[in-house]
């Protein structure tokens, strides 16, 4: 984590990542009742690598 903040910056990072965090944990607080943390975290994970990737090709496809 540490390498990725030095060599995009913090703010990059908040920028590109900070809405697919919030969606993805609002999904897991509210749909993701598993039973088990780690299957739950898993889950979150997952679901916010899906999210920034969508977020990541709008933005290029919207040239930002």
């Amino acid at each position: 984590m540490y390498s990725l903040v030095k060599h995009n910056g913090l703010r990059h990072i908040l920028e590109r990542e900070l809405l697919p965090f919030v969606i993805a944990l609002v999904i897991a607080q509210v749909y993701f009742k598993w039973g088990s943390f780690a299957l739950e975290l898993v889950g979150f994970i997952a679901t916010w690598l899906v999210l920034g990737f969508v977020v990541e090709r709008l933005l290029r496809a919207t040239g930002r």
